[in-house]
């Protein structure tokens, strides 16, 4: 689906992150906050399913209730344009799955770190009655500092509420199901340990414990198949970190952590190095035959005792005869006899044909296979990997390990470098969009085109960034992303907002509101409008015009006061005509010039204003006068 530009008139959308079951993803900017964040919009298709509203809205309230730094953060949420949103906290990184998938198998000192920091999550979120139901590498984003944040509480739930789905009915993800979830059964904390089993199972050895062809196939597998221990696919993960991951995933419930404090201090425990309180998984020694229990039979000595039982409620074995006891005792004294000294004798030959496995990591293919070929164990090329520390077509690693023991012909398993997955990012800035595929191409890497942009100074068409930066070493085939510039971005037009009777400083609030700016002011009288308020503006109210512009106004300065009559003041004497041109509440200005005739000296000869001109109060009124030389 899409949305407008502006979601809820507050989300600024900025463009598509991705998509998932229910809703799509975009990144937004918070207007009236100022701030990035992730918005997910729920499908309309599912806008009218109640069921889906309900869990969609549950989400919000679930991670909402959450505020922890390992929870991704609810800011808000909402109903808009047919469907519904959430306004979450945006995450700079990768998801945990697109990290396993670039890199493969991690450590595991990485990946307990990782799981840590989940358990910490979910820890929270448990003590607060929230189960997840739901964990998976998706759900789990890595940013650059690699501070794990865990999302999509989408189909959480809270323990004291009923179930989101009827009975019988499955909600998660195929490869990360507790075997309760595959059953349609209660969920409780203990699943959500499973699932995060599998993800830390996917950390360690790079795939999940069960595939299948779908998911009914996959999740029968979690109901009825044991996983391969991760130790089995690779041997350098430790024994007490084999049997944690093993523990979380026990089919039965009560077999796990019951707690993700208790997962987390077995992890801890792994980390230093301790033994944990999981126990060791069940090798092939271990699994023998049961017999029926209430029957003992002694072989030799009363230091070779064996206890044969049979399962409990089996039906009692006929009592045997002295001579028959006798004949069992001596035919199975006869069959341990034989199988002792045939494991002696396999024992004998394995070690006369065991042989010491040569280190070969770091010498080119052809000389590592003939040293394994001369000492009679044959070499298997098992894949071959980018590396950045050793050179083409040499070994990165060998399985099994330098000391190992194997039998005439057995196969030494080999990964060979293809040289560095490092190249360096071509700088596409400013080139047009199809040569900067070309470019990118040519590298070795992939272009990803994200949403174009407006630019002020990159002509339309032309590259205006790219991620990652130019020189940057990037992994072979991975992306570039790039932004094209659709040239400068076309002024919005606002209407501008109706300022009359207002104040000066209400209408630059108002116009500032509306993006618009305060022109200049003038004032004139008003006898309908008060002092101090816009008579006029101009442009007018409801007027379209470019966001920044200004607004000029007109404002009153009340009503136009009444003019008075300039008095006759020629003839007058000098000292009379000021006193007359004060009692008309105007203000005199006196100037004089010398007359040798004494009867001059005194008087006003003329005035400005003229006599009888209509003036206003306060106004000056100019007198000349002669005075004595």
């Amino acid at each position: 689906m899409t949305v407008t530009e502006l979601l809820d008139n507050r989300y600024e959308i900025i463009r598509r992150l991705g998509s998932g079951g229910m809703a799509d993803v975009y990144l937004a900017r918070d207007i009236q906050l100022g701030r990035q964040v992730a918005i997910k919009v729920l499908y309309k298709r599912y806008a009218s399913d109640d069921e889906f509203v309900a869990r969609f809205r549950h989400e919000a309230q679930s991670a909402a209730a959450l505020n922890h730094p390992h929870i991704v953060s609810i800011f808000d949420r909402g109903e808009a344009e047919g469907s519904y949103y959430i306004a979450m906290e945006y995450l700079e990184g990768e998801s945990l799955k697109e990290v396993i998938t670039k890199e493969g198998p991690l450590a595991p000192a990485r990946a307990i770190e990782f799981s840590e920091q989940i358990l910490q999550a979910l820890q929270f979120a448990h003590e607060h009655n929230v189960i997840h139901r739901d964990i998976k590498p998706h759900n789990i984003v890595i940013n650059g500092r690699g501070q794990v944040k865990v999302t999509d509480f989408g189909i959480a739930r809270a323990g004291t509420s009923p179930a989101m789905t009827e009975t019988g009915s499955i909600i998660g993800t195929a490869q990360y199901l507790s075997p309760e979830q595959a059953k349609g059964k209660a969920v409780e904390q203990s699943s959500d340990l499973y699932s995060l089993g599998v993800v830390l199972y996917e950390m360690l050895t790079g795939r999940v414990p069960f595939e299948g062809e779908n998911p009914v196939a996959i999740a029968l597998k979690h109901l009825s198949d044991e996983p391969v221990p991760p130790q089995a696919l690779v041997p350098e993960i430790p024994n007490n970190l084999n049997a944690v991951v093993m523990r979380a995933l026990a089919k039965d419930p009560r077999d796990r952590y019951p707690t993700a404090e208790e997962f987390l201090a077995d992890l801890e425990r792994c980390r230093q190095d301790l033994p944990v309180t999981a126990p060791p998984p069940a090798s092939d020694a271990a699994l023998t035959s049961v017999i029926a229990a209430g029957d003992v039979a002694a072989f030799g000595d009363e230091t070779q005792r064996t206890a044969v039982r049979r399962p409990p409620g089996g039906p009692a074995r006929p009592k045997m005869s002295n001579k028959k006891k006798a004949l069992f005792a001596v035919l199975a004294l006869a069959v341990m006899i034989a199988l002792a000294a045939g494991i002696y004798f396999l024992a004998f030959a394995q070690e006369r044909g065991n042989i010491d496995v040569p280190d070969v990591v770091g010498l080119d293919q052809a000389q590592a296979e003939t040293t394994i070929r001369g000492l009679g164990l044959q070499p298997q090329i098992e894949a071959e990997e980018f590396s950045d520390t050793v050179p083409t077509g040499k070994v990165i690693r060998q399985n099994p390990e330098k000391g190992a023991r194997l039998k005439q012909d057995g196969t030494v398993r080999l990964v060979i470098s293809k040289g560095s997955s490092k190249v360096a990012v071509p700088d596409v800035r400013g080139m047009e969009a199809t040569a900067a595929d070309a470019k990118i191409k040519e590298a070795g890497l992939s272009p990803d085109r994200q949403p174009d942009a407006f630019s002020d100074t990159v002509p339309s068409g032309a590259v205006i960034s790219q991620d990652p930066a130019p020189g940057s070493q990037a992994q072979k085939g991975s992306s570039v992303k790039y932004v094209v510039s659709k040239g400068a971005e076309p002024p919005r037009q606002v209407s501008v907002p109706d300022l009359q009777n207002l104040t000066v400083d209400q209408a630059s609030s108002r116009l500032s509101q509306a993006g618009l700016g305060l022109g200049t002011t003038t004032e004139q009288f008003s006898s309908s409008v008060g002092t101090g308020k816009v008579i006029s503006q101009s442009p007018g109210s409801g007027q379209s015009v470019k966001v920044g512009s200004l607004v000029n106004i007109v404002v009153s300065k009340g009503s136009e006061p009444a003019k008075v009559s300039v008095p006759k003041l020629v003839g007058m004497n000098k000292t009379d005509a000021q006193n007359a041109v004060t009692a008309q509440g105007l203000v005199p200005l006196l100037i004089e010039k010398s007359d040798p005739n004494p009867a001059n000296v005194d008087l006003v000869y003329d005035q400005d204003p003229a006599n009888g001109t209509k003036v206003d109060p306060g106004s000056t009124v100019t007198i000349y006068a002669y005075k004595a030389p």
